[in-house]
């Protein structure tokens, strides 16, 4: 079956959550009909034929990933997280150098790590990442077909969240995070997590990395969105969850469900250069705050 792609400009919230769910479905790389040579071209730039399966055919060097973009990749090891976390940061700090901002860009890069190595947890192999800079905004973007929110708190005991809408606003809460639910008995039986089989079944079993799913990541995230004037599109199952660049948050029902979480965040420059000067106290204002023993 072919599956035409248009040409317009598309950005990385639809790539990721694309190419998601065509590997899901099975798609190949061949199925995939474009109405022009120049999207074409983009989508073999961002590695698209590779993460659908194909040969890399992208006939360039690409001299601007991890700077100006980072392309499509598979969150499904510690190399591949690694590698999407490089070159995210890359794009991240280069879209900020020179805004006097180098704060917010970390807070920004350690939370992008936090959610890629929240989709390698919990996407089941299912999750892409991708960023890209373009005209003066800068907009990183993952999407997944694991469980799901609602799906992943009910299956570590969360039963009171009986939606997806609650399932989202929950795990935006600051301090939340499936890990805390999980009740475990500090006296069991333990074996490494990358035990092959279990030599003493009924009595142990593997424990999970004390790394993973500390946390989504997803509570500094709304707080750099709100501080910084970013937007935000957070979809699970039938919910969307919309934040415009003035803080508004708007829910909606998606015409389809989506079977994971798919996330897409942008900031552009201007904006955040200028609530980053509002945010940044003057000298008089650092005085007053070290004589009155406040922190600056």
């Amino acid at each position: 079956m072919t599956r035409g792609i248009g040409d317009h400009f598309y950005t990385p919230g639809f790539w990721t959550a694309f190419t998601a769910l065509a590997m899901k479905r099975g798609v190949r790389y061949a199925d995939l009909k474009f109405s022009s040579s120049a999207r074409q071209g983009y989508a073999e730039a961002i590695h698209l034929p590779v993460a659908l399966g194909a040969e890399d055919c992208y006939p360039y060097s690409r001299v601007n990933e991890g700077r100006n973009y980072s392309g499509l990749v598979l969150l499904e090891s510690a190399d591949s997280t690694d590698a999407a976390n490089s070159n995210v940061a890359g794009c991240v700090r280069n879209f900020l150098a020179g805004l006097g901002v180098d704060s917010f860009a970390q807070v920004l890069v350690e939370v992008i790590g936090d959610l890629h190595d929240n989709v390698w947890s919990h996407g089941k192999s299912t999750g892409f990442s991708m960023a890209q800079l373009f005209n003066n905004r800068c907009e990183f973007a993952l999407a997944d077909c694991g469980y799901g929110f609602l799906r992943e708190l009910q299956r570590v005991g969360l039963k009171e969240v009986m939606n997806h809408a609650d399932a989202i606003n929950w795990c935006i809460q600051k301090g939340n995070s499936s890990k805390r639910l999980k009740q475990e008995d500090p006296w069991e039986q333990r074996l490494p997590a990358d035990v092959m089989g279990n030599p003493m079944p009924g009595f142990a079993k593997a424990r999970e990395s004390d790394n993973h799913h500390m946390g989504l990541g997803l509570a500094k995230l709304m707080s750099a969105v709100d501080t910084y004037g970013g937007r935000l599109w957070l979809a699970t199952g039938d919910t969307l969850l919309h934040i415009d660049g003035n803080g508004n948050r708007m829910y909606s029902t998606l015409p389809t469900e989506w079977p994971g979480v798919a996330l897409a965040c942008r900031f552009h420059t201007a904006r955040v250069k200028k609530l980053a000067a509002a945010e940044a106290p003057d000298e008089v204002t650092d005085a007053l705050m070290q004589l009155l023993g406040g922190q600056q």
